[in-house]
């Protein structure tokens, strides 16, 4: 959990556990897993058991939820940045807990991530109908293998926002259907092992989210550097979120796009 994070689509993280197993090629080189063996854990891989995080970390995002109501202004939080929300191996009762403390802040906007795109529908609860309205689901979309079957599956899901994470970019995705779909965060990965990413793929996706009128963030270029590469696009930094049209908490939102605030 982190109230504050240096993940620039986000304005918070929450973790209901620690611990994942490696699925695809985004993972190869994970930085919760480095993380997570910095700080003293072993936690990942199919045969480890994830760390349940504390009571207290769980009261976070209530103590974000009155500070939302009192405010007025909504908080973009991320679960999870050291685990996968829709991992078939989630320590029991735990996502049934998380859906309950979804459900107990409206006023947080939860971006619900996933490499595991099959298991979306499974793990959903069961008053999801349209979707809820604090809601948005995401899947990783790395390379073609990997990332555009999980489009197709987040595709049938009804979500308030449905975004692509096309982070790490490892190759160029080539045409993407972008129906349904109204953000795309994409960035470069970095890291001591960092795989490079071309302008060319990047300016692709750009050009193809502005055609289908989904917002396009651009994240960083990636990179060994401190810097991650930097974050702007011929000098211009790009950062774009999907629009949402509150009032119409059960209709599902059109592809459309803003500028960030």
């Amino acid at each position: 959990m982190a109230e504050q994070t240096a993940i620039a689509w986000c304005d918070a993280t929450f973790n209901p556990w620690w611990g994942c197993a490696k699925v695809s090629s985004g993972c190869d080189f994970c930085y919760a897993e480095a993380f997570d063996h910095r700080t003293g854990g072993d936690h990942w891989g199919p045969r480890r058991t994830p760390r349940v995080m504390s009571d207290r970390n769980w009261r976070e995002p209530l103590r974000w939820q009155r500070r939302a109501e009192e405010t007025g202004v909504r908080r973009r939080v991320f679960c999870g940045s050291m685990c996968d929300w829709a991992d078939k191996n989630a320590p029991a009762g735990q996502r049934d807990r998380l859906w309950e403390l979804i459900r107990a802040t409206p006023d947080l906007d939860w971006l619900l991530l996933t490499k595991r795109a099959p298991n979306i529908a499974r793990c959903l609860p069961g008053d999801w109908g349209e979707g809820y309205p604090n809601v948005w689901l995401g899947v990783t979309v790395e390379d073609r293998r990997h990332g555009l079957p999980r489009i197709e599956h987040l595709r049938r899901i009804p979500a308030r926002v449905r975004f692509l994470s096309i982070e790490p970019l490892l190759e160029d995705l080539g045409r993407l259907d972008l129906r349904g779909i109204q953000w795309a965060i994409v960035g470069g990965e970095s890291g001591p092992h960092a795989r490079p990413m071309e302008a060319a793929w990047v300016e692709s996706l750009q050009q193809q989210c502005d055609a289908a009128g989904a917002a396009f963030f651009f994240k960083q270029w990636g990179g060994r550097g401190h810097d991650k590469g930097g974050c702007a696009i011929g000098g211009i930094e790009i950062k774009q979120w999907p629009a949402i049209v509150r009032a119409a908490v059960s209709a599902m939102v059109p592809p459309s796009m803003v500028s960030a605030p």
